[in-house]
């Protein structure tokens, strides 16, 4: 997988971040998107970025999120060109370059370190709806596997004469969409299984089912919130 995919893939690590309550890392992650899209200056924007940078590396995970320094760089760079031919001086431009690649930083971040299961966790507490939780759940679970398989399509249309690699924007195109039948049949054929485990496994079979694991509140979540908004306010009012 390559590294752009995994910046949004969650996986599991032995480090403090991934034993929080899956509210807080949510909590903490919407706070953090709040942020880039609130701050405009270079100061707090660069401020901002240092400090996602420190939880992601704090957190055992900077190679993994450096994937979605990866895929914001171009767009980054695109965004202060824009900003630099409408007659924005060089911080402004690089303010608000940084600022989409915060946004995409902290996206990552969500995405890495909360798990499906935790996902499905909340969303039935919160919808009392056990097939919908599960749609939500299944639907981020697949996010790798389909990575995998376009991977995997790309290799065998490569060995078969397909060229991937032709500056023709047409002929490209054209030769991309040689990924997408085969991509339909296998997510049919997955789609397929995944219902007949699910009948064997006796899903809907109980109106009440209960949850293997709980996730209660500890001293570290509470503590955790309060030092990122606390750090989040100060680089707001004071950087």
């Amino acid at each position: 997988m390559s590294a752009v995919s995994r910046a949004f893939v969650y996986e599991k690590r032995d480090s403090w971040l991934y034993r929080l309550n899956p509210y807080v890392k949510i909590a903490a992650g919407l706070v953090l998107i709040v942020a880039s899209l609130a701050f405009f200056s270079f100061e707090k924007t660069l401020s901002l970025f240092v400090l996602m940078l420190i939880l992601s590396a704090s957190a055992k995970k900077l190679k993994m999120n450096s994937g979605s320094l990866a895929l914001s760089a171009p767009f980054a760079a695109i965004i202060f060109i824009a900003e630099f031919l409408l007659g924005r001086n060089f911080l402004t431009g690089f303010a608000y370059a940084l600022r989409f690649v915060n946004l995409v930083f902290s996206s990552s971040i969500i995405f890495t370190s909360v798990s499906p299961d935790e996902i499905d966790y909340m969303v039935r507490k919160a919808l009392r709806s056990r097939d919908f939780s599960f749609l939500i759940s299944t639907t981020y679970k697949f996010i790798p596997v389909l990575a995998s398989d376009i991977s995997q399509i790309i290799e065998v249309q490569k060995a078969r004469g397909v060229d991937f690699d032709t500056k023709n924007i047409l002929k490209l195109l054209k030769n991309y969409y040689t990924i997408l039948v085969p991509l339909f049949v296998v997510s049919i054929v997955r789609s397929q299984q995944l219902a007949e485990a699910l009948e064997l496994r006796g899903y809907g079979a109980s109106d009440k089912p209960t949850f293997i694991y709980e996730y209660p509140f500890r001293t570290s979540d509470v503590l955790f919130m309060i030092l990122i908004l606390a750090l989040t306010v100060y680089i707001g009012m004071f950087v």
